[in-house]
């Protein structure tokens, strides 16, 4: 008795007849508390005892579970409740772990005095509940983690592996899986991998001979089918959400009112003067009235329509369920089905590179340009900007700042990039060769820059593709419509991100080998800080798998609307805020840079003399404009060369503030993946709860480290837009200079 409140107990003996030794390895108690060590093994062949404390109105309940010493697949788990108004509960299980053992909680047995449960015997005295459970020699199922490789290996309807209760291996006893392993699945369920394929709703068109009322009934069913879209679309999760939801519809409606009776009352005071402004007036305020009253109507229903969802919601969540917003819906999340499905689709860009190949001309003049990008003439667009990207990078002049032969060659690389980008010079270049395209425009590609400084390989498995080369992709594919779309290669990114990190968490997920784990973050986290703005994105990426690892424990430990995971959840807010507000300012300082390089680049223009290839220049010599004289000749290339030097200069300050400002696009672009990035890899059905709760402490370890890391690294060096070397302004400017004098 505790504070004269008597203790609500349980007390489980173990008597494990087989050769492993389990050891502790994870617990949740919803009330209550450990009176026994919880880090003491479960020896093998030999009894232990575990024992469990309340002085809670609810009593004491929770799970915990154990896995073998060795192997650490065979799992131990237990769910135990032992309230003080109510008939208490246990489930046990061995080898394989349930689905979810959190959920067990509330589908375990009733317990009854003295009756014996295939393997284990209870006991009541007071309020000490007291469990038997014997585990017998055998050959344990073990756990195998699921992955896509070996989902392809199984029949297309493969039975899940078998959960075992301690008296399974005991030829005696009936097998208890198909007593405690009973529950009845929601009548709707969608798993987020399911979809259905274009052939699939993809309608055949209305052939000569369909009738005028098949066409009014395929064009009422696209009306319905729209329909039901939209309501999809715009339904609430919960009464939260439809809270917010009709409260936003409803100041919409009111601002629009607002808007309608300004604009009534100013035509018709701009009409008629002051009668006009009293007749638009009132007509302004009947229809902002009914504007009003329509928005203030819809929000209401958006109220009503979460209000009529919410049982809904509470039976998914308790279910692990996310909300799909675009499809207005409930779905499961399966992770392996997603990586099977991505693999199988495979590279959704090459079928179109091999359809897209350049028909070079009968007889190519030179393949010098073609030779430094290491491609055919044949090769496609995509195929050239590949092999750009990957030998531009390769001899960077920020990545080789003192090294003239590989400036040299940046130079002749994006000089080659430059015609054969373009298809016009292209195949003038194929006719011509070099001489052909000498004069040519200079094009400056931001994609390309952008790329040079974030897109590092390294980063890559991380954070994917990077949003913007994502948008550039899809917008080349153009009217394309069988072309995948932004939102399906945003979906594979945040799949191949997920499927990474459940590798990369192995060692502690599975092997329970947690310094092995951290020694290998850390390895990795010093590798990612050399990368360009490395110590600036690993630091970000850092921070965003903390905060979001966060709300998940919060989630776990204290429950979904408990003041911890509210607090959690508002320093994530506050972040991303953050993020986006930073991202804005740079944006705003990026804005004026422009404005002053496009001055610059509008005076060396100026200071260009005009060539002899340019028709006006030709037109003026043939009329007899004089030849300019040797000193007008070095004024003009004195002229020239100050404004190239201004260039230099204006690029040289312009750089860091593009740099910073793209550096932000690129947080803001971790802050919305990393989100649905975790939500992928901690509620992936293809995993049990256990397995899931294991991931996400990896998950929360991993964005400490790299937090660490990159902060660390970051007061170490400084800001790399700070740092940025001058090589890069030095390099366009000296490519600029040569086009110039060329000219």
């Amino acid at each position: 008795m505790e504070n004269g409140i008597m203790e609500n107990r349980i007390l489980i003996e173990i008597r494990n007849d087989s050769d492993k030794k389990f050891v502790f390895d994870g617990d949740w108690l919803r009330t209550g508390e450990w009176k026994s060590d919880k880090t003491q093994a479960i020896e093998a062949e030999s009894s232990s005892v575990i024992e469990f404390k309340s002085t809670e109105v609810l009593g004491v309940s929770g799970v915990v579970w154990y896995v073998d010493s060795e192997e650490k697949d065979v799992y131990l788990s237990l769910a135990f409740t032992n309230p003080r108004l109510q008939e208490p509960t246990f489930a046990c299980f061995i080898g394989v772990p349930p689905p979810d053992l959190k959920a067990e909680l509330d589908r375990a047995p009733n317990l009854k005095q003295g009756e014996t449960y295939y393997g284990w015997t209870s006991a009541k005295e007071g309020n000490l509940i007291v469990m038997k459970v014997t585990i017998f020699a055998g050959d344990f199922p073990h756990f195998v983690p699921p992955t896509a490789a070996s989902m392809a290996e199984t029949p297309e309807t493969p039975e899940e592996q078998p959960s075992a209760d301690v008296a399974d291996m005991e030829p005696s006893a009936p097998p208890l899986l198909e007593w405690t392993m009973i529950s009845t699945p929601p009548a709707e369920t969608t798993t987020l991998c399911t979809t259905s394929s274009p052939q699939e709703t993809q309608k055949a068109p209305a052939s000569a001979t369909d009738s005028p009322q098949d066409e009014e009934d395929s064009a009422w069913d696209h009306v319905s089918q729209a329909a039901q879209e939209f309501l999809d679309v715009t339904r609430p999760k919960d009464a939260v959400d439809g809270l917010w939801s009709g409260l936003s519809v409803a100041t919409k409606g009111v601002a629009a009112g607002f808007v309608s009776f300004v604009a009534c009352s100013a035509a018709g005071f701009e009409i008629a003067g002051l009668w006009g402004l009293v007749r638009g007036s009132s007509a302004g305020l009947y229809s902002a009235s009914a504007i009003a009253t329509t928005g203030t109507v819809c929000g209401v229903g958006q109220f009503g329509r979460g209000l009529y969802n919410t049982p809904e919601a509470l039976r998914a969540r308790q279910e692990q369920q996310v909300w799909d917003r675009d499809r207005g819906r409930w779905v499961e999340i399966d992770l392996v089905k997603l990586e099977a499905q991505m693999i199988s689709e495979g590279d959704l860009d090459e079928e179109t590179e091999r359809s897209e190949n350049y028909t070079p001309s009968e007889s190519i003049k030179e393949t010098e340009y073609y030779d430094l990008l290491k491609v055919k003439p044949s090769a496609s667009e995509a195929e050239i900007k590949k092999a750009y990207y990957k030998e531009a990078r390769a001899c960077h002049p920020d990545k080789h700042p003192m090294d003239d032969e590989a400036n040299a060659k940046f130079q002749k690389l994006a000089n080659a990039y430059q015609v054969l980008s373009d298809p016009k010079s292209r195949k003038k270049y194929d006719e011509e060769g070099e001489k052909g395209v000498q004069d040519r425009k200079v094009k400056f590609d931001p994609t390309m820059f952008f790329s040079f400084l974030f897109g590092s390989d390294r980063f890559e498995p991380w954070i994917g593709e990077l949003y913007v080369d994502l948008m550039i992709k899809v917008m080349a594919r153009g009217d394309d419509k069988d072309a995948p779309t932004l939102k399906k290669r945003q979906e594979r990114r945040e799949v191949r991100c997920a499927v990474h990190l459940r590798e990369f968490m192995n060692d502690f997920v599975y092997r329970r080998d947690e310094a092995q784990f951290e020694q290998r973050a850390r390895s990795e986290a010093a590798e990612l800080v050399q990368c360009r703005f490395g110590p600036e994105l690993l630091a970000a990426l850092g921070e965003m798998y903390t905060l979001r690892a966060e709300i998940y424990l919060a989630d776990e430990s204290a429950g979904r609307y408990s003041f911890t995971k509210r607090m959690a959840s508002i320093k994530h807010s506050s972040k991303t805020l953050q993020h986006k507000f930073n991202f804005y300012s740079y944006c705003s300082d990026s804005f004026a840079q422009v404005g002053q390089l496009g001055h610059s680049f509008k005076v060396l223009e100026e200071s260009v003399p005009k060539s002899a290839s340019d028709p006006q220049a030709k037109e003026g010599a043939g009329t007899g404009t004089p030849d300019a004289t040797e000193q007008e000749q070095q004024e003009q290339q004195q002229k020239m060369e100050k404004a190239l030097k201004e260039v230099e200069e204006k690029l040289n300050e312009a750089l860091p503030v593009f740099a910073r400002t793209g550096c932000a696009q690129v947080v803001t672009d971790i802050d919305s993946t990393v989100t649905q990035v975790g939500r992928k890899l901690l509620k992936d059905k293809s995993a049990p709860w256990q397995i899931r709760v294991r991931r996400l402490q990896a998950w929360h370890c991993l964005g400490e480290i790299f937090y660490e890391e990159g902060t660390k690294a970051l007061e170490a060096s400084g800001e790399s837009a700070k740092n940025l070397t001058e090589g890069v302004g030095k390099a366009f400017v000296a490519f600029k200079a040569e086009r110039c004098r060329s000219s």
